[in-house]
């Protein structure tokens, strides 16, 4: 409350009409009622604040942490497309999606380029979006509508700073309250003592399936009703007297008592006890009571229970294990004994981290077990991680450990269930040297596909390195033979002979071979056969790089180095029909990527490009086309466009560009497979963007971002 409080005191005079919204919305996160119904009157409440012109429509969205997307919760005055199209929406998307992944208030005065999501007869108008924010997690976001041309007022966006605390505050009460009931309610169910509930008005709020049976009702009809409805006055009056004693002294009743139930008297044992909230707060009565006829039944059934949960223990597959406080094994199935190598009297009283391997498995399984078994605990249920185990105290081999706790008798004790994953991991070994082979397989394809023009490629450098040796040969020759010449006038002169035949000879051989077009020709001939290897070397080289099977997990690459290298293997694909216009920030930070899949992914767009514009020139194009290739560091992405001048994207098949086999090449010409790959390799395996656009050339603009640092390595 102390955050709150110092920014309600942030609020001049003139804003402090908005005071009874904030009590309003203060006073949700103490009401008996599911989270969704709590937004909904929150939501309410935030649209009648007094700005002066704020529309009455607005939503709140709840945050998916796996999938990072928002989840449509509820809404007020919302157009009817909206509640499909927004149902749930990527963060980073739209304006509610960027104020997910920005984390700040973003304000619109109308409808702009950063409304991505839009639809046919959508009316002008302004926004709020406003994340709720708990720490560094993000719980939702609340979007409020405002009239078109309205400016951003900081009052305002202190307000709903301040609201969007308030609300973070009734998430996060209601998703623990609402674990808890859970929790409660499937604990409750399997104890054979009667319990309930009650508010602070003394009307019920639950009970269990024996308590319900005793009053001829089922379970989920006793919310809101009180003990008239159930009991004579007298009896009605004694409970309320007895639930109003026990909130309003905190302490706990428990006696024996007989009661009276249609007709019929027995003998119960009855505890009530004040049921606390967060800071100790009584928020009701907690009832249960027992027929004490019934104990030895009773007992005989937990008994039974008891059997039953052993004897489910111990045919498991599983390993079950728990450890006490002090971290000592208590219990230990026949899977235990199993998978450890050890009976149940040579490990009960043992601590099982004996039995972890030393060091970094042994560590994290300490840190576990003592939060586990610490007041803590509770925060910490639900835990799974993998760890390295000892069979036999010597042998390591790896288990999967769920770990969660349990209270019994005031101490906390951690419950584990372990699996031996020995098996699971030969088979992801396997199916990573299988995604390896498929992914050389669908880069071996793509050569294949590019395996003329790469011939191609190779042959004309080597076909004018091959006519230039063969000039060379002859040129040497013909030297040759003048050389002899030379040799033969020298000797004449220094004996003395007549030279003027062997000179005359000389002068007919230069003027036969040409010697002046040698001395031109022979020097460009060399460096144009250099030229030629060094061409063939690049394509070689580029082939090498972009086929070699690569790494199965991230590694820092330079990105414009694998364009690059993309460019040379596929430059039969485009040269014929457009020219590649480069624009690659140099400095460029190297990105965690796998290789492989990176290059595919542009070859996949550069392809696609030279294709789209040899389409176009077919439908009527004369000039040259232009693929145009940019890089730059952005807000902590690397963004990637690949822009063409081809046929372009029609508006009506943007939605399904990236759908698995969908295509608009004719029969033979591609599977569909190309931009799905793509997008899935960006989204799925690299956390990145991929979208598409119209490109200012007139043809399509594909968007590629990949994050700087990402979340997860490999």
């Amino acid at each position: 409350m102390s955050n709150l409080q110092n920014q309600n005191r942030q609020f001049s005079a003139s804003e402090s009409a908005l005071h009874p919204v904030l009590v309003s919305l203060l006073q949700i996160r103490l009401s008996n009622r599911a989270l969704r119904d709590c937004l909904q009157e929150a939501l309410q409440i935030i649209l009648t604040a007094p700005f002066s012109e704020l529309l009455p429509s607005g939503a709140i969205f709840l945050a998916d942490r796996e999938t990072r997307e928002l989840e449509l919760l509820v809404s007020e005055n919302l157009s009817e497309p909206l509640h499909t199209l927004c149902a749930r929406v990527p963060f980073g998307h739209c304006l509610c999606g960027r104020a997910a992944a920005e984390r700040q208030i973003i304000h619109a005065d109308c409808v702009d380029e950063r409304h991505e999501i839009l639809f046919d007869g959508i009316q002008p108008h302004g926004h709020y979006n406003v994340p709720i924010l708990s720490g560094a997690s993000v719980l939702g976001v609340m979007v409020l509508y405002l009239p078109h041309g309205h400016q951003e007022d900081q009052g305002e966006v202190r307000f709903l700073e301040t609201a969007a605390l308030v609300l973070a505050g009734i998430i996060e009460r209601k998703r623990f309250e609402e674990q808890q009931e859970s929790h409660y309610q499937s604990l409750i169910e399997n104890l054979p003592q009667r319990i309930f509930y009650k508010d602070p008005d003394l009307r019920y709020v639950s009970c269990n399936r024996l308590y319900a049976r005793d009053l001829e009702i089922q379970p989920g009809d006793i919310s809101g009703r009180t003990d008239a409805d159930f009991y004579n006055p007298e009896q009605a009056e004694q409970f309320a007297r007895e639930d109003r004693w026990v909130i309003q002294s905190g302490e706990t009743i428990e006696k024996d008592v007989i009661r009276a139930y249609r007709g019929v008297e027995s003998s119960y044992h009855l505890l009530k006890a004040p049921l606390r909230g967060p800071g100790g707060l009584v928020m009701g009565v907690f009832g249960m009571y027992w027929d004490n006829s019934e104990e030895k039944r009773s007992q005989a059934a937990l008994k039974e229970s008891e059997e039953k949960f052993s004897a489910m223990a111990n045919s498991a597959q599983d390993a079950i294990v728990m450890v006490n406080q002090d971290e000592e094994v208590i219990f230990w199935n026949m899977a235990s004994e199993s998978m450890f190598g050890f009976q149940v009297e040579d490990i009960v009283g043992q601590r099982l981290d004996d039995w972890i391997e030393p060091g970094e498995s042994r560590d994290e399984f300490a840190r576990l077990v003592a939060g586990l078994t610490q007041a803590r605990g509770e925060k910490m249920a639900g835990r799974t991680v993998e760890l390295t185990a000892l069979r036999r105290g010597v042998e390591p081999f790896p288990i999967e450990l769920s770990i969660s706790s349990l209270q019994i008798k005031g101490q906390w004790h951690a419950i584990g269930i372990i699996r031996d994953i020995t098996e699971r991991r030969k088979a992801e070994q396997q199916r990573q040297l299988m995604e390896v082979q498929l992914r050389q397989a669908q880069k071996l394809e793509s050569i294949g596909q590019l395996a003329a023009g790469i011939s191609h490629e190779i042959n004309t450098p080597s076909q004018f390195v091959g006519d230039n040796i063969q000039f060379l040969k002859e040129a040497v020759e013909d030297l040759q033979r003048l050389r002899s010449d030379y040799r033969d006038l020298v000797d004449a002169v220094e004996s003395g002979g007549d030279p003027a035949p062997l000179l005359r000879q000389v002068r007919e051989r230069e003027e036969a071979i040409d010697l002046e077009f040698l001395n031109e020709e022979v020097p460009r001939a060399i460096e144009q056969s250099l030229e030629g290897i060094g061409r063939i070397g690049k394509i070689v080289r580029a082939m090498k790089e972009f086929s070699h099977p690569g790494e199965v997990n991230k590694v820092m690459t330079d990105i414009n180095r694998a364009i690059r290298t993309t460019m040379e293997v596929s430059r039969n694909e485009w040269k014929y029909v457009a020219q590649v216009e480069l624009d690659l920030e140099e400095g460029l930070p190297q990105v965690a990527v796998v290789p492989d899949m990176i290059n595919q992914v542009f070859l996949n767009l550069i392809v696609n490009a030279a294709h789209a514009i040899a389409d176009s020139q077919q439908a009527g194009g004369s000039k040259p086309g232009t693929i145009h290739i940019s890089t730059r560091q952005r807000e902590g992405m690397l963004e990637v466009r690949v822009s063409d001048t081809g046929t372009g994207v029609p508006e009506e098949i943007k939605g399904r560009i990236f759908d698995p086999f969908f295509t608009t090449k004719e029969v033979g010409k591609g599977t569909g497979q190309g931009l799905c790959i793509a997008y899935t390799t960006v989204v799925e395996r690299h956390a990145g963007q991929l979208a598409v656009e119209d490109s200012p050339e007139g043809g399509a603009l594909f968007v590629l971002t990949l994050p700087l640092q990402p979340d997860e390595p490999g």
